[in-house]
Order: structure tokens, then C-alpha cells, then sequence
């Protein structure tokens, strides 16, 4: 069931730290260790729920008491026996047993997994300890390629969605699911040090009232700059910051292809974003990466705050997008000023 949160996710200003791309979901916690530290014994959970492209793992561990622990979590490689030099997530829930979902990972690969657990810190280089459980290995699922391709040097992902549509697999600036990414005031192709109407490029004002002071994408002649309105509604290429920046083909989504992506997916929450799964069974992370407000960020690794390319007409100087947390997930508005992250699309199939 949806949950619903605060429509303006751009005036939420709470800060929370959280891991990396991965769903822990706490269950009951024993633990493990090196074999030959009887103190701390760290047991790693078969892989389970294996697709294409993520899989489910996780540990326990048994601590003795007083030993202190910092950090516990699961590392992946291709190669066996894989240490947290490698690809790793990490949970501060170290009293359960946790469990985590990997993504972006490539379809018909074997991986080899162990659960973990660290004792200091580590800059202290040497003083760190490090506690692995067994060796597991798994086979991602083999789709053939099928629904993934890249256009203009951007890889995508086709979900099986009704329209066709097809997403970025990274946000706009980033070169990785994860990343965040860079951020854009709405109608502008430059990130820039400070997001507020004074830097704003469609706009007259110098401080908080935009009353009569909108220069473009404004039907209301109460908002217009001297009274001005136009008919535009939906960004102009030359105003669309994925266009800009990836070439033609590249845009931002509607405000109906983000909500075809809400009705048409199921989406989960993890400690660093959520992760939609299409009919088809491919799958699409959004990472929290907050916004800029200012000249700073907020509620980075807290929420995601994405555009879309349609004007809010009832409020002009707002603009359509999708907003998440762990509390929920809906579509929401923000100020145009605000830097919000952006996920391109493509309208049609890609050979």
C-alpha cells in the first residue's frame, strides 16, 4: 500500500546518515568472527531471492560481552573470498541479524559473498579488526541483455512499462546507480554554488516574493514579470537539463511517466534510496540524494527529491516531480529555484 508524505519534500530539512545502496530489514542477531578469535564468530546467510540484476544476503553474529564492534554488514566480489576492500554494504544494527539487498549487479555472473564485522576505526589503520563468515557464492539470473541498451554513451533500462518509456540507469552527473549525482534548478542546464530566486535564470526577484516576477514557463499573469504569461507548460529542450546534458533523444520525464512508474512497479525502500521493479523484473534505484536549498544540501542520504518537465499550473512558479523517504513515496511540487536531482528518459525503444 502507499503511504503518503509531505507534498513540498523541498522544505524538509531532517538529516539522517544512513549506509550505502541496501535494504536492511532487522531480524534477530547472533554473530561471528576469525576462526581463531573464539570472541566474535560471524555466520553468512545462504543468498537468497536471486534476479538479474540484485540478491538477497546477510550474516549474523555472536559477540561476546564487552567486546566492542563498529560496523557489520556483507561483501561481494567475483572472485572468492571477497573483504571489504571490495563491494560492501554496512548496517549499525549490529544487535540483530541483518539483511541486505544487493543491486546492480550484471545478470549471468557468479558472485562470492561473505557476511562481516569490524572492531575500530578505520584510520587507525593497523588497530582495525577484521571478522568474516564463510564463503557463499550465487548466479545472477541471465536475461540475455534483453531490456538493457545505452544511447549516446548512457546505459538504460527498459522496465516493461505500458508506454515503452525507457530510464536512465544513473541520475544526470552520475556515472553509477548509486551517485547522486548533480543538481539543477527547474528549466536550467548549469549546476551552480547557489539555488534561490536571485540565481534563478526565469525570474526578476531578488529575494522570497515572486509575485509579478517569473519571466518564462508562466500562465498567470500574477506570477508574469510585468504581468507576462506564455502557453508552455512542458520544458523546452533547450531548457531540460538532461538534453543539455546527454544530447537529443535525452529528457526529463513528464509528470506521467514518473506516476506510470509509481501505478506500474513495485518499489522498496533501502537505507540509501529505493529500488522500483518493472513487470518484466528488471529493476531501477533512485538514491536518496536530498536537494540544494541555498548554497547548501539537505536531507542528503534521507530522501530523494526528483523533477519532472511539467509546469504546476496552479502554481506556476512550482514544478512537478516525485519525492521519497523511508516513510513513503508520492508525487510532489517544489519550488523552481530549489537544485532537485535529475533521472532522464527516453521516449521509445533503443536499437
Amino acid at each position: 500500500m502507499k503511504k503518503s508524505i509531505s507534498k513540498n519534500f523541498a522544505s524538509m530539512i531532517k538529516f539522517q546518515k544512513t549506509a550505502a545502496i541496501v535494504l536492511m530489514t532487522a531480524m534477530v542477531f547472533a554473530a561471528g568472527c576469525k576462526p581463531e578469535d573464539e570472541d566474535v564468530k560471524v555466520t553468512t546467510h545462504t543468498p537468497q531471492n536471486i534476479k538479474t540484476t540484485t540478491a538477497v544476503c546477510g550474516g549474523d553474529v555472536i559477540v561476546s560481552q564487552g567486546l566492542d564492534l563498529n560496523e557489520f554488514g556483507v561483501c561481494w566480489s567475483t572472485d572468492s573470498m571477497p573483504t571489504v576492500e571490495d563491494s560492501h554494504l554496512s548496517t549499525w544494527n549490529w544487535r540483530e541479524p541483518y539483511t541486505c539487498i544487493i543491486t546492480g549487479l550484471k545478470p549471468g555472473t557468479k558472485y562470492h559473498v561473505r557476511a562481516y564485522a569490524l572492531s575500530g576505526l578505520e584510520y587507525y589503520g593497523d588497530d582495525q579488526l577484521e571478522y568474516y563468515g564463510d564463503d557463499k557464492s550465487f548466479t545472477t539470473e541471465d536475461n540475455g541483455g534483453v531490456g538493457r541498451g545505452s544511447f549516446n554513451g548512457h546505459d538504460y533500462i527498459d522496465l516493461g512499462l505500458p508506454s515503452g518509456t525507457l530510464w536512465a540507469t544513473c541520475n544526470v552527473g552520475a556515472t553509477k546507480p548509486g551517485d547522486y549525482g548533480d543538481y539543477f534548478a527547474w528549466g536550467e542546464t548549469h549546476t551552480k554554488g547557489v539555488y534561490d530566486w536571485s540565481t534563478y535564470q526565469y525570474c526578476m526577484s531578488s529575494h522570497h516574493n515572486i509575485t509579478n516576477t517569473l519571466t518564462k514557463y508562466c500562465n498567470m499573469s500574477d506570477y508574469g514579470y510585468n504581468g507576462f504569461t506564455d502557453t508552455l507548460t512542458i520544458l523546452l529542450p533547450e531548457d531540460d537539463a538532461a538534453t543539455a546534458s546527454w544530447g537529443n533523444g535525452w529528457r526529463m520525464p513528464t509528470k506521467e511517466e514518473w506516476q506510470e512508474l509509481l501505478d506500474n512497479t513495485i518499489n522498496t525502500w533501502t537505507t540509501h534510496g529505493r529500488l522500483f521493479i518493472g513487470p518484466n523484473g528488471n529493476t531501477l534505484f533512485l538514491p536518496t540524494a536530498g536537494a540544494r536549498m541555498g548554497g547548501g544540501g539537505i536531507s542528503v542520504d534521507y530522501m530523494g527529491v526528483y523533477w519532472s518537465s511539467s509546469l504546476k499550473t496552479e502554481r506556476p512558479y512550482t514544478a512537478h516531480g516525485i519525492g521519497f523517504a523511508q516513510e513513503g513515496y508520492n508525487m510532489s511540487s517544489s519550488f523552481r529555484e530549489d537544485g532537485l536531482s535529475v533521472r532522464a528518459v527516453l521516449s521509445a525503444r533503443q536499437d
